[in-house]
């Protein structure tokens, strides 16, 4: 976006700086003016540089799809995970690339699927492709400005959600290796992302009168191969305290630590997933650590757990996304649910045969 005039900063008889933007104009032509105060004139014009950035000469036949999903970003900037944030810049950098220059308000489908197009010709999945048209959607519904549905448009077909290997196959390979406590607090306690396991520490285990739990209240993420600690959840409902089994308490129990605040899986993610992966594809398994996650869900819901308990465990909105996203369905139980329909199916045909053999007699 263009910048008006540089803000300067005036020195109030208070000894603090203000600086005034200039944002518009009301019905009358009369210029509409916003002041910010600060300590230091540094701080006064970096609140009206910041202002300006998301608010002057944004209307939307002036601004481009780079300059609103930048907008968008700077908006959530305070208000969102680091990891989450850093998705968005991701996408918006390499992205639908070829629509950033247009302005928001000549976007048209053809222009949209033409750059949905040249991303899937690179390899791009429909993911990584949706996710970026969401994200360009959401940044122009800030400017009023309405584009296509994803249903109006043509997207790489999803990926085919792979079976998972029997989970008493994985169990045997985990247990009593390195990754067994961070593979189990994954696969056994709710469910939890590998940034929800890297972010525990011992002083969020604690017991009340029905037993022993464990809060899950941070995540510890990789970003550009630093950790970043985000002292909130990926959703509002990921916040959650999940029962803690013995087994797993007392293999916790054989870590070292000085603090309650010091982190039960000390590890980089890299070495943690690093040593996973030569573990399975060493049993010639195929599943990657977050398929942990689906495997906890799939397996509660074969025993029967009803979905508001297994979205309260795993800190799941719905349970559309469980479905969609983390519920396999495994061969052996289409086999065994097949198997009642076969039996229907022989026993309409053999009593058919048995009706015209008795009246060909």
């Amino acid at each position: 976006m263009k910048s008006q005039k540089p803000v300067k900063a005036q020195l109030l008889p208070s000894g603090r700086f203000r600086t005034q933007v200039v944002y518009g104009k009301d019905e009358n032509g009369k210029n509409l003016t916003k002041s910010f105060t600060g300590d230091t004139a540094w701080e006064a014009i970096k609140m009206a540089e910041e202002f300006k950035r998301l608010n002057v000469d944004i209307t939307p036949t002036k601004i481009t799809v780079r300059e609103a999903v930048a907008a968008y970003i700077d908006s959530k900037r305070s208000v969102i995970a680091a990891s989450t944030l850093y998705g968005y810049e991701v996408a918006a950098k390499n992205r639908l690339q070829s629509i950033q220059g247009y302005n928001i308000t000549d976007l048209k489908i053809i222009d949209i699927q033409r750059a949905i197009n040249i991303d899937a010709e690179r390899g791009l999945g429909f993911k990584s492709i949706k996710s970026a048209y969401d994200l360009i959607r959401s940044a122009a519904s800030v400017f009023e400005v309405e584009l296509p549905s994803a249903r109006k448009l043509r997207f790489p077909p999803k990926n085919v959600k792979e079976e998972l290997p029997a989970l008493d196959k994985v169990l045997k390979v985990i247990i009593g290796s390195s990754v067994e406590l961070p593979c189990l607090l994954a696969v056994w306690c709710g469910g939890m992302r590998i940034s929800e396991v890297r972010g525990l520490q011992f002083g969020d285990i604690f017991e009340d009168d029905s037993g022993r739990y464990i809060k899950v209240r941070r995540a510890r993420v990789c970003i550009n191969g630093h950790d970043v600690i985000e002292n909130r959840n990926k959703t509002e409902l990921s916040t959650r305290d999940v029962p803690l089994p013995d087994y797993i308490y007392n293999l916790i129990q054989k870590v070292p630590h000085k603090a309650d605040t010091d982190f039960i899986v000390n590890e980089k993610y890299g070495n943690i997933k690093a040593r996973y992966d030569r573990l399975l594809k060493k049993h010639g398994m195929k599943m990657t650590f977050h398929d942990l996650r689906a495997q906890f869900a799939t397996t509660m819901n074969g025993l029967g757990v009803q979905k508001e308990v297994l979205e309260k465990l795993g800190g799941w909105a719905n349970s559309k996304v469980l479905d969609a996203v983390y519920i396999r369905t495994p061969k052996q139980r289409v086999r065994d649910s097949l198997k009642i329909f076969d039996d229907f199916m022989y026993g309409v045909i053999r009593d058919t045969r048995t009706e015209k053999t008795d009246g060909a007699a």
